[in-house]
């Protein structure tokens, strides 16, 4: 175990350093087994990529149809893993993880639960984390086998811990603070084993995390930080916590977070920026559109067949841009705000929000035509809408779990 201490966030700024670019940024596709969704944002990197759909294509994506619902009062996004889904919910008895068929919608048995508060699961190599709390001041790290089986915990102090995590390299990241926010704020990172919950390392920051979620690909650790100047991304070997770079602080928050290999992607107030991950150098920035969401993915089915493309949603509008300088391949008008984007099999999802309703659209990946359509809630769902296992799954707080399949 290492601990080391940083006098504040503002000095990591002295990291930054320019690197050389390449046409077109690495996109890591992970180790899950094929069709999981191991973290809210698909991936640790939240990359909103699924390489593989399971037969949700271009040429079937216009028939969607209710396959099933399950009723509830879901209060996540929820992941996939091994042709389940996990989602926190509440009940009558408090809060738990409710594991469902991901085919027909039955639920499963699993059987953990919190009386106070439950984070978002990740689940990774078969164990389901989670950041769990049964009292005030008393916040555990959880894991789980796929059955509910505890396979450990570990305590995690401070006043207030941040209910996302990210799980790479065989660690769970996790942070947490002070109840001052901002002006007075310091936080503490930490990385606990997978295999065992033991502690790997911890890092003390100036900075607030517990309202932000990390992501993490290619040995790189980005955590968005608020302090008294603002928002930043700042980025940290994940392997030891040792600090790499600080982004300069963003006048709003640091609304997106996209890391690869090799680049880091971040919507920093109204800036869009492709970031080094090594050293935290600007490739491009571009802020004249208005963005809301992020996902990475190749245009086309096939990964061989096409770089990555970055498609971003805002202003009623989903664009794909080319990682490599920011320029718009095209732009699709979506007759609602898209929130979080999600993509796969040669197309893009995204649900879109108006005051009305909230309606899932899919496009093709390649020129951004609407292949799908539908009105889905009256207010907006959690998260994402998930491609997995030939369907689309999204999560209504007041219905529960809808699954649209071909």
């Amino acid at each position: 175990m290492t601990r080391r201490r940083l006098p504040a966030v503002t000095m990591l700024l002295a990291a930054l350093l320019a690197a050389p670019t390449t046409s077109h940024p690495a996109l890591a596709t992970g180790s899950a087994p094929a069709g999981d969704w191991t973290h809210a944002g698909g991936d640790a990197g939240r990359t909103g990529y699924q390489p593989v759909t399971g037969g949700l294509h271009r040429k079937n994506v216009g028939v969607l149809r209710d396959g099933w619902r399950a009723a509830g009062a879901p209060h996540g996004t929820l992941v996939a893993a091994g042709g389940a889904l996990y989602l926190p919910a509440s009940d009558e008895r408090g809060v738990r993880i409710v594991k469902l068929d991901a085919r027909t919608g039955r639920e499963l048995p699993f059987g953990v639960r919190g009386t106070q508060w439950l984070g978002r699961p990740a689940v990774v190599d078969g164990t389901i984390v989670t950041v769990a709390s049964d009292a005030p001041g008393r916040d555990e790290l959880r894991a789980y086998s796929a059955d509910g089986t505890e396979r450990w915990r570990a305590p995690v102090p401070g006043d207030e811990p941040a209910d996302d995590l990210a799980v790479h390299g065989g660690l769970v990241f996790v942070g947490g603070g002070r109840t001052c926010h901002y002006t007075c704020a310091y936080s503490r990172l930490r990385a606990y084993r997978l295999s065992d919950g033991t502690l790997a390392w911890e890092q003390d920051v100036v900075g607030d995390v517990k309202f932000e979620a990390p992501a993490a690909a290619g040995g790189t650790l980005v955590w968005p930080m608020r302090d008294a100047a603002g928002t930043r991304a700042v980025a940290f070997d994940a392997a030891t916590g040792a600090p790499r770079w600080g982004a300069p602080a963003a006048d709003g928050d640091v609304r997106e977070l996209v890391v690869t290999d090799d680049t880091v992607y971040t919507i920093e107030g109204g800036t869009l920026c492709a970031r080094t991950a090594d050293g935290g150098g600007a490739r491009w920035c571009r802020d004249d559109l208005d963005h809301v969401s992020l996902a990475l993915a190749p245009q086309r089915a096939d990964a061989r067949d096409t770089p990555a493309v970055l498609y971003a949603g805002g202003g009623d509008t989903i664009r794909a841009l080319d990682p490599a300088d920011g320029s718009v391949l095209w732009s699709a008008p979506a007759g609602g705000d898209p929130r979080p984007l999600t993509a796969g099999g040669g197309l893009v999802f995204a649900q879109l929000w108006s005051p009305r309703e909230t309606r899932v659209a899919a496009l093709d990946a390649s020129d951004g035509r609407v292949l799908y359509d539908r009105v889905l809630a009256r207010d907006g769902v959690f998260g994402a809408v998930v491609p997995a296992y030939g369907r689309l799954f999204a999560v209504d707080p007041f219905e529960g779990v809808l699954a649209l399949e071909p």
